[in-house]
């Protein structure tokens, strides 16, 4: 009789136990369990416990392909200085997930985009929205004397903001050949001033006008830690149909010759019809795997030995 009585009250204990896994006790109700065999309960917890379903395993995040190398990590820290900078407004989490969207797969392909001769509002800063809608960066080298202006400013900076890079294209666009010392430290050191003025930033390349460069040229970059950024592949210069500035970045009209990794690309951020070959260009190279860095970043990614007042073109 005993035995029987056990097992109906342990039966019953384990009904009770059963529907509580079931269903959450209602506000104000609890169980009392604690006249009731220490070994009943624990029998009826563990059946209690088997009824509970598994937690679902958590799916692990994909790692960040990165370059364990100083420059790159020093890349970062001067991402995170420049955004912080020019777009004050935004918080510390949007930055620091916006320089991980900036990462380099240096197992990738990649090429620097470059646009000479800005800024202009109506193209520049139409270009930078194609640029952040397909999280890519390129290099603007700008002239000095479009810089007083408070529109070309605030591109400045959005240019800053997004990561890109700003080079220097002399302050008045003349061609260096025929211009003294003198001359040329006023062209490159104005325009260095004007652009640190706005942004914060000291430019890493230069690009002389029409791709002149002279020894006053090459002197000055080199007291000023600048190398001279040329280019091994153009949109050309002389068209205004977007869709052959497009055909002529992938290959060129000219000559054949075809895009590759480690490309320099020149192009131009003055007429109205470079809009819509950057609205091509830029999402077709992202589908045929390219990586879109600044000439910065493709320098050191490539291993070359940066030195300040060497030329630069690329492949």
């Amino acid at each position: 009789m005993i035995q029987r009585t056990t097992s109906l009250l342990f039966l019953l204990l384990t009904i009770v136990l059963l529907s509580a896994c079931a269903a959450p006790n209602e506000p104000g109700r609890s169980l009392h369990t604690e006249n009731i065999p220490i070994q009943d309960r624990v029998q009826a917890s563990v059946v209690c416990e088997k009824q509970q379903p598994a937690s679902p395993q958590q799916p692990q995040e994909t790692p960040i392909p990165s370059i364990d190398a100083p420059w790159y990590r020093q890349r970062d820290d001067e991402l995170r200085a420049q955004i912080r900078q020019n777009d004050p407004a935004k918080s510390e989490q949007a930055i620091e997930i916006e320089v991980r969207q900036m990462f380099i797969d240096p197992n990738k392909p990649m090429i620097a985009l470059t646009f000479d001769d800005g800024p202009v509002p109506g193209v520049t800063d139409k270009i930078l929205d194609v640029l952040e809608q397909y999280n890519a960066r390129a290099t603007f080298f700008v002239c000095g004397w479009r810089l007083s202006r408070e529109a070309n400013q605030d591109i400045l900076r959005r240019i800053a903001a997004l990561g890109c890079e700003i080079g220097n294209h002399t302050w008045s666009h003349r061609k260096l050949l025929g211009q003294n010392f003198v001359s040329v430290r006023y062209e490159i050191d104005n325009t260095n001033d004007a652009i640190f003025d706005i942004t914060g930033l000291r430019p890493r390349s230069f690009r002389p006008p029409g791709g002149q460069f002279t020894f006053e040229a090459s002197s000055v970059t080199q007291d000023d830690g600048m190398v001279i950024a040329l280019w091994s592949q153009s949109g050309n210069v002389h068209e205004s149909e977007p869709k052959k500035i497009a055909q002529n970045v992938e290959q060129q009209i000219v000559d054949g010759r075809r895009l590759q990794s480690g490309d320099v690309v020149l192009l131009h951020d003055t007429p109205q019809c470079m809009v819509a070959a950057v609205e091509i260009i830029v999402p077709k190279l992202i589908e045929q795997g390219y990586q879109l860095v600044t000439v910065w970043e493709l320098l050191n990614c490539l291993n070359e030995e940066i030195v300040p007042g060497e030329i630069y073109w690329m492949r």
